[in-house]
């Protein structure tokens, strides 16, 4: 047994200065340089840089990102196409700029750079109509791009010279001309560079849509949008329109525009609304838009005070219309009852109108045959009913309509939107 543990020890110690032996051998060999742990940093140099460089340098246009490490002869390029552009020489450097771009495997802030000075070149020979696809392929690829804001630009820019007929077009039916030349000259056909073929209204309205998307929360964003809404607005596309206008107000509610895209999306709303008998949520928008903006635009607002008052008799008389158009559905169904309770609703919601008083006089009628099938006081209970109506957020207007005559004393109360409401016997629903 002493022998056996003599033997462990005596490995034992001969393990330990194997250990060492070998640290020491791999520490000269470490030295020498014939090996290299794979973990260990390597020096800049051997990695082939020389260290942090500046990220933006100065060129013939001013501050740009620097390039980087790229292929000399492709550097050699981009500066030649830069002294072109300097020179005014837009055709030759637009092909340089394009050679470039059909390289393989090309840096991504040389490629946004080629890209969009071969636009920048076209726009500045005045061929818009190659330069617009350019800009917008550049906001595409290199939305983030260091010329990104710049195509924003340019495509604004190109949008607004192509809107020039549809302006002169709007000009001439607001002056009330309808002569042949006034008729839409933006659908002519074009053959200069500056020009889409055809369809130049269109052309512009997809540029506007770039700039809109890539410009949230800018000037130019702002601008297209207001644009485009009014272009709608003009070709008689409402609900588009409604749309862009509700965008700028929305997105941009301290603009100088947000007063007028509410005034014009109040009219698209009342428009789109079709009449009482189709949906009416559209009229519940306009009336709270009719609430809001007096409060969030008062000083911009308060010279459109009469004609958002008409608006609002318009609004309460379409809700009036739609009430009254239920109670008479109920009638024409045998509902005696259904149809007395909302003659009700009318005649305390809206009074002073015409609705107030035909509401008053179908009740009359139906009061002895509501007595008949539901019992004496049936037609009491039913005026009384279950709940009161809830006053409406308008003030107390006029209930006339512009050009109409002059209503009797007594305030108008219709209910709010969205509040609650009396509800009639469980019949079968009105037809939508």
């Amino acid at each position: 047994m002493v022998n056996r543990v003599h033997a462990r020890a005596a490995g034992k110690g001969a393990g330990s200065r194997g250990w060492m032996s070998a640290a020491i051998c791999l520490y000269c060999l470490m030295g020498s340089g014939c090996i290299s742990v794979p973990w260990q940093k390597k020096a800049a140099n051997d990695a082939g840089l020389t260290g942090p460089s500046d990220s933006m340098v100065l060129r013939g246009q001013g501050l740009e990102r620097n390039r980087g490490a790229i292929d000399p002869a492709l550097e050699a390029e981009l500066d030649a196409g830069h002294r072109n552009f300097l020179d005014k020489d837009f055709a030759k450097a637009e092909k340089r700029f394009a050679k470039i771009l059909e390289g393989k495997k090309l840096p991504v802030n040389v490629a946004e750079e080629a890209l969009f000075y071969e636009g920048e070149c076209q726009f500045q020979a005045k061929n818009y109509r190659a330069a617009e696809p350019t800009f917008r392929k550049h906001l595409k690829n290199y939305r983030n791009g260091q010329h990104a804001q710049q195509s924003i630009q340019r495509l604004f820019q190109i949008a607004d010279y192509w809107l020039e007929d549809t302006r002169v077009e709007m000009q001439a039916k607001a002056d009330g001309n309808t002569k042949w030349y006034a008729q839409p000259v933006s659908l002519g056909i074009h053959f200069s560079k500056d020009m889409p073929t055809i369809d130049v209204e269109g052309h512009a309205m997809v540029a506007l849509e770039d700039v809109r998307l890539n410009d949230i929360g800018g000037n130019y964003g702002e601008q297209a949008c207001f644009y485009i809404a009014t272009v709608k607005f003009f070709r008689e596309r409402y609900k588009d329109a409604d749309y862009y206008f509700t965008q700028l107000y929305e997105h941009y509610p301290n603009s100088k525009l947000a007063p007028k895209a509410i005034k014009q999306a109040i009219i698209c709303k009342q428009i789109c609304t079709g009449g009482s008998c189709y949906d009416c949520r559209s009229v519940e928008e306009t009336r709270k838009l009719l609430d809001i903006a007096p409060a969030a635009y008062p000083s911009l607002l308060a010279k459109e005070q009469d004609w958002l008052e008409r608006q609002l008799v318009a609004v309460n008389l379409q809700q009036a219309d739609r009430d009254f158009n239920i109670a008479e559905f109920y009638g024409r169904t045998g509902h005696p009852g259904s149809a007395y309770f909302y003659y009700e609703i009318v005649r305390r919601s809206y009074p002073n109108t015409e609705y107030s008083r035909k509401a008053t006089e179908r009740m009359l009628a139906l009061r002895d045959r509501v007595e008949r099938e539901q019992g004496p006081g049936a037609a009491a209970a039913l005026e009384q009913g279950p709940g009161t109506v809830t006053p409406g957020m308008a003030p107390s207007l006029p209930t006339r309509m512009p050009g109409g005559p002059a209503p009797s004393a007594g305030p108008m109360t219709p209910p709010g939107v969205g509040e609650p409401r009396m509800l009639p016997p469980t019949v079968a629903p009105p037809p939508r």
